[in-house]
């Protein structure tokens, strides 16, 4: 099979789809691979590298000539006319935040199969899990970087450390969900020495999180009461939410938000539309905005300031589902009887002109077509 790696184009985006030697796996299985000249050099590899691994350096129009496209992140407007009946785009896509890339993959008729929503039959999301981790991790370094008063950016922060010192009391971090995300930067807070709180609303996770993480750490129930209660002290908010393919829950306002004046609030869930209703996307040339008192940090692709650990994470994760998309074919690789192939099937987002994701879409307020209908055809 053709496969092709373009260059990633979101501003400052540093990552690649594969590593080389996720590339090699792939060249020895007699696959062609096509990577756009100066994809991997913000990852930290060489087109040399690439070559090295049995991979074929070519421009852009090239890289999205394939059966196969691999990408990071979805596809911005100038991408769109690359699109073509029949391509698989396996990345991550996140239509509920970005509305605007449906029209173009239905009207082309793309395969398109989001990360964020391969699932396991037992509702874990393994290719998101990775990024999940970092971008759980980068947000807190983040966060605690935007409380100092001096921070690389047009606004001050309130100028206080997260792990206070003798006398002086750590900041307070309030951090919403308690999956991977939340779980990381939980942990990354507590490590910091500051005084963490985690709302979820599964019990079972709850429990999880305070027999695993200790220092001034609680996870407690949602509510709307208790949200409303921790905001009051909150120096840095952390939104941590999913519902996959949903468009996020928007459990703050601007009234709310108020209230932790002075603070920081960074929205990872900001790539499913994030979790307030002063959430909007921000990149790395201008991460940050004030609303409501609160410095927002609501940046869709945090990951990508670390492309060297997130590409290899990113790797690891999603070679062993583009080895068997490559290896058996699309059709039959989604067709396949065994667990991950049935997470492959949840991950497809649209096929052949229709929306097949019944949570992509909801979030759209679009009609689902179910993808075992669409392959009968």
């Amino acid at each position: 099979m053709i496969i092709g790696i373009p260059k990633e184009i979101k501003n400052r985006e540093r990552r690649v789809a594969l590593t080389p030697q996720g590339t090699e796996i792939l060249t020895r299985a007699g696959h062609e691979v096509r990577i756009e000249a100066g994809a991997g050099l913000g990852s930290g590899f060489a087109d040399t590298d690439y070559l090295a691994a049995g991979a074929l350096s070519v421009n852009t129009t090239s890289a999205w000539d394939a059966e196969l496209v691999v990408k990071v992140k979805e596809p911005l407007p100038v991408e769109y006319a690359y699109f073509h009946p029949g391509l698989c785009l396996f990345t991550y896509l996140h239509l509920a935040a970005v509305a605007e890339l449906v029209p173009s993959l239905l009207q082309q008729q793309v395969r398109a199969i989001g990360y964020e929503t391969v699932q396991m039959d037992n509702g874990s999301l393994p290719l998101l899990a990775p990024m999940s981790q970092i971008a759980g991790r980068v947000a807190v370094q983040m966060g605690a970087y935007l409380l100092q008063s001096e921070n690389g950016t047009p606004f001050s922060g309130k100028g206080k450390l997260m792990g206070g010192s003798d006398g002086v009391p750590p900041a307070r971090v309030l951090i919403l969900g308690g999956g991977h995300a939340g779980r990381n930067a939980a942990q990354v807070a507590a490590g910091m020495g500051a005084e963490v709180c985690v709302l979820d609303t599964s019990a079972a996770c709850i429990a999880s999180l305070n027999r695993k993480l200790t220092g001034h750490f609680s996870a407690e129930v949602f509510s709307a009461e208790a949200l409303r209660d921790k905001l009051q002290d909150c120096d840095l908010l952390i939104g941590a939410t999913l519902i996959a393919g949903e468009h996020a829950a928007h459990l703050l306002n601007a009234e709310l938000l108020a209230t932790m004046r002075g603070g920081v609030f960074v929205d990872i869930a900001i790539d499913q539309g994030g979790i307030s209703q002063t959430s909007r996307p921000t990149s790395y040339a201008e991460p940050v905005y004030v609303e409501a008192g609160v410095l927002h940090c609501c940046l869709p692709n945090l990951p990508a300031c670390v492309p060297l650990s997130a590409t290899r994470a990113l790797t690891h994760a999603t070679l062993p589902f583009v080895q068997m998309l490559a290896d058996e074919g699309i059709e039959a690789a989604l067709r396949g009887p065994q667990e991950t192939h049935a997470a492959l099937r949840r991950g497809v987002n649209t096929w052949d002109g229709r929306i097949v994701h019944a949570g992509v879409a909801h979030a759209l307020n679009q009609a689902c077509t179910t993808l075992t209908e669409m392959m009968k055809t």
